[in-house]
């Protein structure tokens, strides 16, 4: 005898919100109706909208009982059963698609049913899918941002992919809600990622979502809330004083032209106080005078649409660079991995080995670590190093961020890394107290 086994419709049941022990000590006391549904392992409950009390309830069929004193029962059943055959209908249909069936589609179809929502088309054009709009703006900010933000923002989508892929989940705008946010933040600390990265992820994360909102693929505003917030510490980063660049700049490394070569990048960066985007590969062109003085012209990169240009001195220490080695011209452009790692090696062999305490969160957990300081040099620390250096000297924070591009000062003390003495130091020297 043949057989066909069909797929699980799973099976649903109406309960009040309340026990029913508590129900049963007042009968009269009303209470939420809820729809169960059990599927496989997964339970999920939806409110029916309406109210009943222990008096009222046939908790055999599960419905209003047929009594003339109430006078909407066969609205209310019949709600009931449109809801009942509503949600096995849906199960039905989604199980087609997936082996295990979200819990938020069965919410949404619902919701959409109750016109509690309405079905995601907000717009005139047929609807786009969550990663169809992510996708929309990525091709917008090509060519607006620079490569780095493209790469930042291109590294938020895999995430969210990888989410979708993880909780067999199907992202969409109207589920965006502090349950995905709590989920999202977990998922990324199982996965051992430190708290700024965390952060950066949801940043981008609330940059889709308001690009859907403002375009119309969206009305949800959720992850406006307080709550949905970008988590970030102040991690442990190093700046290299106006000492320890001349002993980098006087190094003999004419035997390691590779290590030569990352230390040259490096300290024209430490000179011009430029991102590794602009001070990285410049060009014998993009070198102009300004009233008998040689500067770089640099078009900052970060923001395309809104960058600005700057003109940063070419010091003697540069002109020294570029005469030695390099015929005059800046040296050319190098892998910024590659920088990053021959830069540590030719801090190592000036023996910066002092052991520098840091402190960050990563997968969720606070952690301590020594780590030597050659080991902390990277791309960025030239720039920082300019910044903080520059400070110390007692040059205004206004003439500092005409080079560095900072925008606030608020966001410019931010990056700086001195000590509150050295701060107060600073202040004092500028002449505000009388002293």
């Amino acid at each position: 005898m043949n057989a066909v086994i069909e797929r699980s419709k799973g099976k649903v049941r109406f309960a009040f919100k309340d026990s029913i022990k508590s129900l049963e000590q007042n009968k009269k006391k009303l209470s939420l109706i809820y729809l169960h549904f059990t599927f496989g392992k997964d339970k999920f409950k939806y409110s029916s909208g309406y109210k009943s009390c222990f008096d009222d309830w046939d908790f055999k069929k599960q419905r209003i009982k047929i009594k003339n004193s109430i006078l909407n029962k066969d609205e209310v059943n019949t709600h009931l059963n449109d809801l009942e055959q509503f949600i096995y209908d849906e199960y039905r249909n989604l199980s087609q698609e997936y082996d295990n069936v979200p819990k938020h589609l069965l919410k949404y179809a619902l919701d959409v049913k109750t016109n509690k929502i309405k079905a995601h088309n907000t717009k005139d054009k047929s609807t786009m899918a969550f990663f169809d709009v992510i996708n929309e703006f990525l091709e917008i900010k090509e060519g607006e941002v620079s490569k780095i933000t493209l790469k930042s923002y291109k590294q938020t989508k895999k995430r969210l992919e990888e989410y979708q892929k993880h909780y067999n989940e199907t992202l969409m705008f109207q589920f965006i809600d502090m349950s995905f946010y709590n989920k999202f933040n977990r998922f990324m600390e199982a996965n051992n990622y430190s708290l700024n990265t965390i952060g950066k992820h949801i940043k981008t994360t609330k940059t889709f979502l308001n690009y859907a909102l403002i375009e119309g693929y969206s009305d949800n505003q959720r992850f406006k809330s307080d709550d949905f917030k970008i988590k970030k510490e102040t991690t442990t980063e190093i700046y290299l004083t106006d000492d320890e660049i001349q002993q980098m700049h006087e190094l003999d490394l004419s035997k390691y032209p590779d290590l030569e070569h990352a230390r040259d990048v490096f300290l024209i960066g430490c000179y011009t106080g430029q991102r590794i985007s602009d001070y990285n590969g410049l060009k014998p062109e993009d070198i102009v005078s300004i009233d008998g003085y040689k500067c770089f012209k640099i078009r900052q990169k970060k923001n395309r649409k809104y960058s600005r240009t700057v003109h940063c001195p070419i010091t003697k220490e540069i002109e020294e660079i570029m005469s030695k080695r390099y015929n005059g011209n800046p040296p050319k452009k190098i892998i910024e991995q590659d920088l990053n790692e021959n830069i540590k090696q030719v801090g190592q062999m000036l023996e910066w080995n002092d052991l520098i305490k840091c402190e960050f969160t990563k997968g969720g957990v606070f952690q301590t670590e020594m780590i030597v300081k050659y080991d902390l040099i990277k791309s960025h620390t030239a720039r920082r190093s300019f910044c903080t250096n520059k400070y110390k000297a007692g040059m205004s924070i206004f003439d500092i961020m005409l080079f560095s591009g900072h925008t606030t000062e608020k966001e410019f003390y931010k990056y700086i890394r001195i000590k509150n003495q050295e701060r107060a130091s600073h202040i004092i020297k500028s002449g505000f107290f009388n002293v």
